[in-house]
């Protein structure tokens, strides 16, 4: 069972690394379409812009463009169906994801992607796939995209609820307005424990990828995972917020898997034949511990095809050798340039 995972786990690579020219734009591809329609699904007031043509247009901009310019078409594309909704909440939207972007370009652009991901994650149901992956593969850095995405997918929730508000207020009342949704983004208590919580995950889990330890990046993801539901509950108790743990279980459980999943094709490591070495040079006496990575060899299969003629040859010749043995010298003589002559037209020589 194990050879066979591995087996298509090596085939899945092998596959993916042929194809990479194809399939990586493929993938931004599909990515990027997800994200203008769950966009266009969770807000929904510019009905251009749900159409499925703009989609794809989006999509494809999106696919050849850098995470952070990704990042702006789906802020502006956010900011257009809340224009539509209530044109003095976009004024205030703007200016909110003006200083969220300056923040990811500035400290990590290349993670753009995490802005657009938390959002559609927490739609999806499974928003803890986000700490427990990064905590494998980035630094705490990615603290700062992951709280801002956490920040747009709650600001987004305080919008909706105030764009009915917005349609009974006066103009005199529009800083009271702007002034009530930031008070309720600042005392979001929800958003303040997530961004903890999966900043917490982050950080531990990044510490514990770095011990030399068998099994360490499973280990981190099940450490993570129990980090992140004692987490929201001790939190939740803390601020005396109303959270469903249950959900929260569940969900974190089926994060973990995939994170386990995806660490699986991402890198398998063979603990039963880890190494040991000690070297030193002019300055330094260096401990390194090395754990083969899995490669399986895919075995290639090969078709030879011999004609009837061959076949009909081969016996041929030996048995002349053994008649020659039995003849007198002057018929081997004979015999012998007879069978030259036949070699050379064959192209063999003894």
């Amino acid at each position: 069972m194990i050879v066979t995972i591995l087996e298509l786990r090596a085939r899945l690579m092998r596959f993916l690394q042929k194809f990479q020219i194809v399939i990586e734009p493929l993938v931004k591809f599909i990515m990027a379409f997800v994200v203008f329609r769950s966009i266009n699904n969770a807000i929904g007031h510019e009905t251009h812009l749900m159409s499925l043509p703009a989609e794809l247009l989006l999509a494809f901009l999106g696919t050849f463009t850098p995470p952070v310019i990704l990042v702006l078409l789906g802020a502006a594309v956010s900011l257009a169906h809340v224009y539509v909704a209530s044109p003095l909440l976009a004024i205030l939207v703007a200016l909110l994801m003006v200083i969220l972007y300056c923040f990811i370009a500035r400290f990590s652009g290349k993670y753009g992607y995490v802005v657009l991901a938390v959002p559609i994650l927490f739609l999806l149901k499974i928003p803890y796939v986000i700490p427990l992956i990064l905590g494998l593969v980035a630094t705490p850095m990615t603290i700062i995209p992951t709280a801002c995405g956490i920040i747009i997918y709650r600001m987004f929730i305080v919008i909706s609820t105030a764009t009915e508000l917005e349609s009974t207020t006066v103009i005199e009342d529009i800083l009271a307005l702007y002034i009530d949704v930031i008070d309720r983004l600042v005392a979001d208590k929800q958003m303040i424990i997530t961004i903890a919580v999966f900043s917490a995950v982050i950080v531990v889990m990044y510490l514990l990828r770095k011990l030399s330890i068998d099994y360490v990046f499973a280990i981190s993801v099940a450490v993570g995972a129990i980090f992140c539901i004692l987490g929201f509950l001790f939190a939740g108790r803390l601020l005396d917020t109303d959270l469903d743990i249950t959900s929260i279980v569940f969900e974190t459980v089926g994060s973990m898997l995939i994170t386990l999943v995806f660490q699986f094709f991402r890198m398998a490591l063979d603990y039963t034949a880890v190494e040991r070495v000690q070297f030193e040079d002019d300055d330094y006496y260096y401990y390194v511990k090395a754990v083969p990575k899995i490669n399986l060899a895919i075995p290639e299969r090969s078709v030879k095809k011999i004609s009837a003629k061959a076949e009909s040859e081969v016996p041929a010749q030996p048995q002349k050798r053994e008649e020659v043995q039995k003849l007198s010298d002057e018929e081997r003589y004979a015999l012998g340039e007879e069978l030259g002559e036949e070699n050379e037209e064959n192209g063999e020589f003894f």
